[in-house]
């Protein structure tokens, strides 16, 4: 198990990227724990949200300037409101690359925390209808690429078609960057 883990913090971004051509700045925390098997949390956002509303995605949320300093604010700030975990910097594995959202106008950039256990999830009823832990074991099973159309041009996405629901877009694009980062250590 900890081979899965083994340099990824070399292969990750140690640096935030800069966000100020961003037109709308975003971050996601993908928290990934080891134990009982590596997962990563996902929560599903309820239906009545403006932006998003009924997806599978990572915490996170919108850069509120004044409130938080750096994207990494952010994302801690988000997994904090939304499920009730506290992100200590010792965790934080890097940055994946910025991904951005066609639809909204957001760029979203993912980082990337390891933790050893699931800690214990309070997910915040307005912003989180449902949540769960997914195993890499079943997101590399599930994944697939699948035509997109944006502007009339078609590109090849990922996608997780998973029983809890599908598993899509920019969450999916995060997640499928950061399989491929942990790829790289699986013989």
């Amino acid at each position: 198990m900890r081979a899965i883990f083994s340099g990824l913090s070399e292969r990750l971004a140690a640096a935030e990227p800069a966000y100020a051509g961003w037109a709308k700045p975003a971050a996601v925390m993908i928290v990934i724990a080891r134990l009982p098997e590596p997962s990563i949390l996902f929560i599903r956002r309820p239906d009545t949200l403006t932006h998003h509303a009924g997806q599978i995605a990572c915490p996170g949320g919108t850069f509120e300037p004044g409130v938080d300093q750096c994207l990494w604010d952010a994302a801690r700030r988000e997994t904090e409101e939304e499920v009730g975990i506290r992100v200590s910097p010792d965790s934080m594995a890097g940055f994946l690359d910025p991904v951005y959202i066609h639809v909204t106008g957001f760029t979203l950039l993912p980082v990337v925390s390891v933790i050893d256990q699931r800690p214990s999830v309070v997910p915040h009823p307005d912003e989180v209808a449902d949540y769960q832990w997914v195993s890499l074991d079943t997101l590399r099973q599930v994944r697939c690429i699948v035509p997109m159309d944006i502007d009339g041009v078609r590109y090849p996405l990922a996608e997780f078609p998973l029983e809890w629901g599908r598993l899509w877009g920019a969450t999916a694009r995060a997640v499928d960057q950061l399989l491929r980062v942990l790829e790289g250590d699986i013989v």
